[in-house]
């Protein structure tokens, strides 16, 4: 899966006995589409963000690294500074995370549509009550422009889930290349001690004959 930053807003960590979200004490950046780095506020408050992170995701994978950075000190005089941060990594998703993540974004999609048809519900009612007494023609037009926004928003709703779904498929592809690859490195290493070890027997037959 791709990094995203809403899948941090889950993420709290402990800064001076509080649980604050990341926002407030870190800063986060991207540093591809897989992988984010998120730099504490303070180094000291590196084992509150891994904390943090693990309780709410702990299938990402995390590191520490650092980068050099340019740091304006009261001077306005400019110097460098190693900065350590966590690297995020998002887990492949191979054939369990595949089902899980699929069953998992359809879930969300019909909450979602279910929210919606309640809010809906609960707008005819107070639209009913706010247009007592109007002409025809003005609720037809209020009636038409709700249509209008109804249909764009499940628009909306519907690109994200597919897209959802499509990003799913495509990391997934990904993982099943990724393995082919492996497999197909593992069947040659084996193939190639297979051939050395024929060799090194036939080799020993010969050396047997000689003598």
């Amino acid at each position: 899966m791709k990094a995203e930053e809403v899948a941090l807003l889950s993420v709290k960590m402990q800064v001076e006995g509080e649980m604050q979200n990341l926002d407030k004490c870190t800063i986060i950046g991207k540093k591809d589409d897989y992988n984010f780095m998120i730099f504490p506020n303070y180094d000291e408050d590196m084992p509150a963000l891994q904390q943090g992170l693990f309780r709410a995701h702990p299938e990402f994978k995390q590191k520490i690294e650092s980068m050099t950075v340019d740091v304006s000190g009261k001077d306005n005089k400019t110097t460098e500074k190693e900065a350590r941060y966590v690297l995020v990594t998002m887990p492949k998703v191979d054939d369990d995370r595949y089902d899980l993540l699929k069953n998992a974004v359809k879930a969300l999609h019909e909450e979602c549509k279910t929210q919606m048809e309640m809010s809906n519900t609960s707008a005819d009612v107070k639209f009913a009550e706010l247009t007592v007494g109007e002409d025809k023609e003005n609720i037809d037009l209020i009636k038409a422009k709700r249509d209008e926004l109804n249909a764009q928003w499940n628009g909306k709703r519907e690109e994200l889930y597919n897209e959802k779904l499509q990003e799913i498929e495509d990391a997934h592809n990904k993982w099943l290349a990724e393995k082919a690859e492996r497999d197909l490195q593992q069947e040659e290493m084996e193939a190639a001690r297979g051939e050395e070890v024929a060799h090194s027997m036939r080799m020993g037959q010969q050396d047997e004959e000689v003598n």
